[in-house]
Order: C-alpha cells, then sequence, then structure tokens
C-alpha cells in the first residue's frame, strides 16, 4: 500500500501523462481513482489498444498494449521463439507471451521513485510503443496465420 507521500508523487505523474496527451490532442478515457488511462491508435493494419496505469505502489507508469491476435495450441512455440528474437532486439518495451492462454501483449514501464517524470517521457513511451507494435504486429498475425515460418520472421 503506498504512503500519502507516494500517493501524492502518482497523482502529479497521472496528472503530468494526462497534460501530455490534451497537448497531443489526444483522445482518451481516465479515471482518476485507479490513475488509468484507455486509449489506442490503429496502425498500418491493426488496433493498438493501449492502457497506462500509474502504479502508486510500485513507483512505476505501465504501458500495455493487447494484440488482437489468437495464438492457436500448434502455434504457441513458434510465436515463443519469435517473441524471444523480437525483444532481443528492442531496447525499451518488449512483447509477453502467454503460452498457457495464447494472449499476446506489449509492455514498457517507467519508474518515478524519486523522480519526476517528464511530458518528452511520456510521449516516447507512448510513441515508441506504437511504433514498436506497428512494426511487428503484422509480422507476428503473418506467423500465426501460416504466411510465414520463423526462419522468414528472423529476416
Amino acid at each position: 500500500m503506498a504512503d500519502a507521500q507516494e500517493m501524492k508523487r502518482a497523482q502529479d505523474t497521472f496528472a503530468m501523462l494526462c497534460r501530455m496527451l490534451d497537448g497531443q490532442n489526444w483522445k482518451y478515457d481516465k479515471d482518476d481513482a485507479e490513475l488509468k488511462i484507455e486509449c489506442g491508435a490503429v496502425g498500418e493494419d491493426l488496433p493498438m489498444p493501449v492502457t497506462i496505469k500509474v502504479r502508486p505502489d510500485r513507483q512505476i507508469v505501465l504501458l500495455l498494449s493487447y494484440l488482437p491476435i489468437e495464438v492457436p495450441d500448434d502455434k504457441r512455440l513458434e510465436v515463443a521463439a519469435a517473441i524471444s528474437i523480437v525483444n532481443y532486439r528492442l531496447i525499451n518495451g518488449c512483447f509477453e507471451f502467454n503460452i498457457s492462454n495464447g494472449r499476446l501483449y506489449f509492455r514498457m514501464t517507467n519508474s518515478f521513485m524519486d523522480s519526476t517524470l517528464s511530458e518528452e517521457t511520456f510521449r516516447y513511451m507512448l510513441f515508441v510503443s506504437l511504433q514498436t507494435i506497428d512494426d511487428y504486429n503484422d509480422k507476428l498475425e503473418a506467423l500465426v496465420n501460416g504466411k510465414i515460418d520463423v526462419s522468414a520472421f528472423m529476416k
């Protein structure tokens, strides 16, 4: 449980995040009580829903995007290998794959422990995440649909 100082820092961080989104004329839904934003974008192909949550207990900002790709049982090992390949190449953020249910996510976090995150940091988190998702979601979908194999994915 967050103490009063951690909660204040989290609320200030959430306010900064909202200011950045407002400054970008971004459409979003917010939950002030939960310190949570729901928004999204559409890239070249698939929709990219985004949830951004400020976590007072951990002093982090968590960006999470569910990829609307259902991975069947027979493709899960290939997708797990592909996710490993992609994550090795990424500088910030990572893809997460739940091999038991076949769900894919993209995650990026930033800590505000004993610090203040800037609007530029939030812009970076959002737009780098969206660009990364857009770069890989169609390739992951092609792998799942059997249009390419892991070898082609690596290229």
